[in-house]
C-alpha cells in the first residue's frame, strides 16, 4: 500500500471506483447487466480489450463478489460470468453515467458515427429515457 493509499482508507468513494474507474470496468459490468456471458461473448462486445486484461478484471471482480464465475458443465465445460447482488446494485450508478454521457454528448452535437458507443446501448438509452417521459 502507497502513502497515498493510507490517506483513502474508509473513504466510500475510493472503494465505489475500485469497481468503475478502470478503462473497461464499466463495460464489463454493464455487458452483464441483462445476462451471463461467456469469456469470448463478453469479450466481443468490447473491442480493444486483450484476453489479459479481460482476465485480470473478471478475477478481480470474482475476488471483490461482484461477478460470479458458473462453471456449465452440458452439453461442453464452459465458464459463464454473471453479476452478483452487489454486482446489480452497481448497474443504478453505471446507468446514471451512461445517460449523463449520452446526454453530454448531445449537447456537444457528437453524432452517431463518431462516438464508440454500440448502437444497441444508444438505443437502449434513448427508450429508458422516453419511458421515464
Amino acid at each position: 500500500m502507497s502513502n497515498t493509499d493510507t490517506l483513502y482508507t474508509g473513504c466510500p468513494v475510493q472503494h465505489a471506483r475500485q469497481f468503475i474507474a478502470g478503462k473497461w470496468q464499466m463495460g464489463i459490468l454493464w455487458n452483464l447487466k441483462d445476462q451471463s456471458l461467456c469469456f469470448s461473448a463478453l469479450k466481443s462486445l468490447l473491442p480493444g480489450l486483450s484476453d489479459k486484461v479481460l482476465m485480470q478484471e473478471l478475477d478481480f471482480f470474482v475476488e471483490k463478489q461482484i461477478i460470479n464465475r458458473n462453471i456449465v458443465e452440458l452439453p461442453f465445460s464452459k465458464t459463464e460470468y454473471a453479476l452478483s447482488a452487489t454486482g446489480n446494485s452497481l448497474i443504478p450508478v453505471i446507468r446514471s453515467i451512461v445517460e449523463w454521457g449520452y446526454l453530454n454528448l448531445q449537447d456537444e452535437q457528437v453524432t452517431r458515427g463518431m462516438n464508440l458507443t454500440p448502437l444497441p446501448a444508444i438505443e437502449a438509452i434513448e427508450n429508458s429515457m422516453a419511458e421515464e417521459l
